[in-house]
Order: C-alpha cells, then structure tokens, then sequence
C-alpha cells in the first residue's frame, strides 16, 4: 500500500499554541487555502481511498483533496487526534501553571501518563496501528490518502520504523504537509518523503 499521509490545515488553535486534541477546530482562513493548495498538489495522483479523521479540521481538508478525484471522503474515528483532556484549549504555559507535576510526568513517559480525561500515547499507537491494519487489508495494492493530525503522524511514524514513542517529536509535520510510506513487500515499511511542503509556496 502506498499511504500518503496529510496533516490537517492550520486551525487558530495552532496559531496560538493550544491544545486541541479532540475539541472541533475548524480550519483557519490560512488553513482552508493550505488545504485547497495541498488538494491541487495531490490532484495529480492516482488515488484509490481517502480517509479522514471524523474531525473537522481534517475533514475539510480531506474534501480539499477528494475533489479532484470524485471520491467520497471515508471517515475512521481512529485517525482522531490524542485526547488531551482537560488541557484541552489551553496554551503549554497554561496547563504548567496549574498542573506542572503531571505535565513533568507526561513529558518523561508520555505512554503511561495521560493529562485528565485524555489519552496516553500508547492509547494513541493503539488506535494507528489499528487503522493501518484496516486500510492495508482494504487496499494493500492500491494509493491510500489520510488527512488526520501531528500526534497520529509522529506515533505512525514510530511505528513503521521500528523506534520508540518517546522519538515521536523527532518527526516535523507542518500544516497541510504530506508525509509519504509505501508499506509491504521485501522492505516492510519505507518512507519515501516526510514533511513535504513545496506545494505551500504561496
């Protein structure tokens, strides 16, 4: 399967530096024009599946994408953003100010320590690794599109490459960006590009 992977525009959450998680941020204006950018990037590919996080940041930029193929956009719940809980909506100097312990805990072992009411982050690889099993059998010849968020990228990349969670922010995914893996045959897994942004030259 060749999987092309998407992040979502830019929301006013990402401007700011909030927590978004799971809340429904719609795109920005900036986003939206990223996102019809990202979608004439694409609309050259030959696409078989394009798949969305059932949030609306990343449904719309799926729709950006979907239009140039004549294809409906296939939503997966699994794609979602970590669940940041309480944090959510609020800025890291926030969140410091009133729970700076667990944020010291999380930062050192994100897998085991969550923030209140979210998700750790091998709750997260969980629910990739999921998705990458239903898609794969889906399709495991064809051209797979997601458009979902940065913590599911750098948890998916992990994952296919074989190194720890804690490496997950060693991956920059900027917005409306493209992060290409072509998964089975002899190699496994490879990635063919990360982080792909030439097409935001506006």
């Amino acid at each position: 399967m060749r999987l092309i992977v998407a992040r979502h525009g830019e929301t006013l959450f990402n401007a700011q530096g909030r927590f978004s998680g799971q809340l429904d941020i719609p795109l920005s204006n900036l986003g939206q024009r990223q996102a019809e950018a990202l979608g004439l990037w694409l609309a050259q590919t030959s696409v078989d599946v394009i798949v969305s996080s059932d949030l609306e940041r990343a449904r719309a930029t799926a729709q950006a994408i979907a239009r140039h193929h004549g294809l409906p956009v296939e939503e997966d719940v699994d794609l979602r953003e970590i669940a940041f809980g309480e944090w959510e909506g609020k800025t890291y100097d926030e969140v410091m100010a009133r729970d700076e312990a667990l944020v010291e805990r999380w930062k050192a072992d994100p897998t085991r320590h969550a923030p209140p009411g979210g998700e750790t982050v091998a709750q997260l690889h969980q629910r990739v690794v999921r998705a990458l099993e239903r898609w794969q059998g889906c399709c495991p010849e064809g051209t797979v599109v997601w458009a979902a968020h940065g913590g599911v990228i750098e948890v998916l990349l992990c994952h296919v490459l074989g190194v720890d969670l804690s490496r997950r922010w060693d991956f920059r995914h900027d917005n409306a960006a493209t992060t290409e893996i072509q998964i089975g045959g002899s190699a496994g897994a490879s990635v063919v590009h990360m982080n792909e942004t030439r097409h935001l030259l506006f």
